[in-house]
């Protein structure tokens, strides 16, 4: 994708982040899925565009950006894409690194302005938060503004009770809250430790949910089950490797031996 380079070099020297959009579309929902935690939202996202036949259409652009470059079979793309095309309602955008909180913030911004410019009546951010019930695995749960609390408790999505959302998505929420904007969050509960594909999925159901689109989910969900058979296998191993590991105790000596 070729663009003039002048756009962003007059930024140059200063933390920043900026949309470079090449393409005049207006949308009413921006999807926004960066990674996060068990990485259910960058999942989402990139599947969520995949199904809407989404194109890349814009990139952000900044300092605040993490030195990485992208590839996927064996092309090179943007480390965090805006994707969308005309008569489409929606956009998403779709991060592959994660930015330090003073980046976050800058690209909070960055969206937000993109966004207000381009006609967006709410954003949706998708992301995740480590369970501590079982129960909780995959399970979705909304936070939203209070000014469309009514709206969203039609969705018979659970909000959360009570917390705290770290990191980018933290900052797009607070900025939406002093934005005309409407911002609210799927969030399902996920591992933090390896990338779930099930929590995305669930993501999207919320987002069909929510949007009334029909976003199949069936090779997320085949995804999931193979890490769930894979971990199984791998802890079964690791229990009959301890077992073998361990030492036979040694008899105590006694008063006849």
């Amino acid at each position: 994708m070729s663009y003039d380079k002048s756009m962003i070099e007059e930024m140059e020297g200063s933390q920043f982040a900026k949309c470079i959009c090449l393409t005049d579309i207006s949308v009413k929902t921006v999807i926004v899925g960066f990674p996060g935690i068990g990485l259910t939202g960058s999942i989402a996202a990139q599947h969520i565009s995949e199904k809407l036949n989404l194109e890349t259409i814009g990139f952000i652009e900044g300092s605040v950006i993490p030195p990485v470059a992208v590839f996927i079979d064996g092309y090179l793309r943007h480390p965090y894409r805006i994707m969308g095309r005309k008569n489409s309602e929606i956009a998403v955008f779709i991060g592959e690194s994660v930015v330090t909180p003073a980046g976050a913030f800058h690209m909070a911004n960055a969206v937000m302005e993109w966004a207000e410019q381009h006609g967006a009546k709410e954003i949706v951010v998708l992301d995740g938060f480590p369970y501590l019930n079982p129960k909780d695995e995959s399970k979705v749960y909304m936070v939203a503004e209070p000014e469309i609390k009514e709206k969203a408790e039609k969705l018979n999505i659970p909000p959360l009770k009570r917390g705290f959302i770290p990191g980018f998505s933290g900052a797009m929420l607070n900025k939406t809250m002093i934005s005309s904007v409407d911002g609210l969050a799927f969030l399902a509960g996920t591992r933090p430790d390896l990338p779930d594909p099930g929590g995305a999925a669930s993501l999207i159901k919320a987002i069909n949910t929510y949007k009334g689109t029909d976003i199949n989910v069936d090779t997320l969900m085949e995804q999931s089950e193979s890490i769930k058979k894979k971990l199984s296998e791998l802890a079964l191993q690791t229990q009959e490797m301890n077992v073998q590991q361990q030492p036979r105790q040694k008899r105590k000596n006694t008063f006849y031996t």
